[in-house]
């Protein structure tokens, strides 16, 4: 047995079957002498290939499924496929990747042939066109002007960090005035509590030493940190709350209320998916098409952004403190458009 031809038999049948495409043992041969031509082939010699593919598989030695059928011929046709991964979930991940606006080209161009590899050509062919720069673009997105090629490796140094409940040092960076990444501080100390998704980005939810004595959590875009290396260990005991409905902020507020609202129906889903679907909507006695419910809220800034972005279709109700804070920000607000 050729243990070269074994391996260019295997790579056939990853590259040109498919759980619904299958090659007969004459296809496979002619494949491996176009493919690999200072191979000597046989078909009796490639059949004992294909056999003890099989039987590795049903070991669940590779990490793919070889399978072989007989049709109404009794000719035996065989093919590779990755169980868990077919064409639909495929299309997810491709989309996925070539939508994120955190990765780079070239970090899209390197994942995506990656996950080809667990695909037949013709299953490539079928998940979508590429474009230039070897990206997928089914889905369109704009592209994100502050793209870290270490965020990989950020995320894992962070990772580590919280694993080993160790502090970390790392740079800051922002665009300055020219429209370029800049160093704007280097940070000591930083104890990590969790890394969070939160609007398109990854962040780090920490405790800032130089701030301890307040108890504030501070949060750190992670395509924005650089130069990390982990320090000594946490200098405080602590546990990270997990993100809760009715958070604004990527971090707890000090003051939460069971808030009122009045909304217009056109945002329900927006509602439900912003507080749960525990509330509880019903309609309001006072105008058609608007609705009532009452939900836990963190009474942040950003809670009242979050109000003032919903325009004229919703009201805060009550208690006193929640319309506080919205009316507080909407001073703010006028005072900057006042003639």
């Amino acid at each position: 047995m050729s243990k070269a031809r074994l391996v260019h038999v295997l790579s056939i049948l990853q590259q040109q079957t498919n759980e619904h495409k299958a090659l007969t043992l004459h296809e496979i041969c002619e494949k491996l002498v176009e493919m690999y031509p200072e191979e000597q082939c046989s078909e009796q010699g490639v059949r004992r290939d294909l056999s003890l593919l099989e039987g590795l598989s049903e070991e669940r030695a590779l990490s793919v499924r070889i399978e072989s059928r007989a049709n109404a011929h009794n000719q035996r046709s065989y093919k590779a496929y990755h169980p868990k991964f077919g064409l639909n979930e495929a299309r997810l991940v491709f989309d996925s990747v070539s939508i994120s606006r955190f990765l780079s080209h070239g970090q899209k161009k390197a994942l995506i042939s990656q996950l080809e590899g667990f695909l037949s050509e013709q299953e490539v062919r079928q998940v979508g066109q590429r474009v230039k720069n070897g990206i997928y673009q089914r889905v369109q997105v704009r592209d994100c002007l502050m793209q870290n090629e270490q965020l990989p490796q950020t995320l894992q140094v962070l990772y580590q960090a919280l694993d080993a409940r160790r502090c970390l040092d790392f740079t800051y960076c922002k665009f300055g005035l020219n429209g370029r990444q800049q160093p704007v501080r280097r940070y000591r100390s930083i104890l990590p509590l969790k890394v969070v998704w939160e609007k398109e980005h990854y962040y780090l939810i920490a405790l800032n030493p130089d701030h301890a004595e307040e108890d504030q959590q501070r949060n750190y875009r992670v395509d924005r940190m650089a130069d990390l290396s982990l320090s000594g260990p946490f200098w405080r005991k602590v546990s990270a709350e997990p993100l809760r409905y009715g958070q604004f902020d990527m971090f707890p507020a000090k003051e939460r209320c069971r808030a009122t609202f009045r909304l217009h129906r056109e945002l329900l889903d927006m509602a439900f998916e912003t507080f749960g679907t525990g509330i509880r909507p019903v309609p309001d006695e006072e105008k058609d098409d608007w609705v009532r419910f009452s939900a836990e809220v963190e009474l942040s800034t950003g809670f009242a952004r979050w109000v003032l972005g919903q325009t004229d279709k919703i009201e805060v109700l009550g208690p006193p403190a929640a319309r506080g804070r919205v009316r507080q920000l909407l001073a703010a607000l006028c005072d900057y458009y006042r003639d």
